[in-house]
């Protein structure tokens, strides 16, 4: 996906902007998060909402819907005259009403990561993880060893017969 949501762009659980190295991710848990490679930089704190989509709105608003239909989080722009929300490549999240940021998460860097570099992983060393709702695989070995690619290092340390068969509550060993 791109760097940018436009009025009536949206994410989908699991999708992401990716920009350089960075990228937020609408989670399967429905928090939307912030992360360079092997860390979370920045999150709304709306895991366990039932949070289903992130709306770029006319309004200039961008929200993150429940399942019901109500608001779980916003950036109460509305009204300020937004037309996008960009993930730039300094990883400051930032809405703009033409040339103007009118609202960012303020998660700049001096120091951008470059895209397909690998910092160290979220976790290191082999540890347990339980499967909590909506995790895939690959969900998992981006958040546990900074990679989505990753994801097969998970299934061989597992014994896994098919990857797309976990459970919640499971125990996998995170190599």
């Amino acid at each position: 996906m791109s760097d940018t949501l436009r009025i009536g762009d949206e994410l989908g659980l699991g999708q992401s902007l990716q920009n350089g190295g960075y990228s937020l991710t609408l989670q399967n848990d429905g928090n939307l998060v912030l992360t360079e490679p092997g860390n979370e930089v920045w999150a709304s704190g709306t895991h366990g909402q039932d949070v289903q989509r992130a709306v770029m709105q006319e309004d200039g608003n961008f929200v993150l819907y429940k399942s019901d239909g109500k608001a779980a989080w916003s950036t109460q722009t509305t009204g300020k005259g937004a037309d996008r929300i960009v993930l730039q490549p300094d990883r400051n999240l930032v809405m703009y009403a033409g040339d103007k940021a009118i609202w960012a998460t303020r998660t700049a860097t001096d120091t951008p990561t470059a895209a397909g570099e690998v910092s160290a992983p979220a976790a290191a060393g082999p540890h347990p993880y339980t499967v909590q709702p909506g995790d895939t695989l690959e969900a998992i070995a981006e958040h546990e060893l900074g990679s989505r690619d990753r994801f097969m290092e998970i299934v061989r340390a597992n014994g896994l017969d098919n990857p797309d068969m976990i459970s919640v509550g499971q125990i996998l060993n995170i190599p």
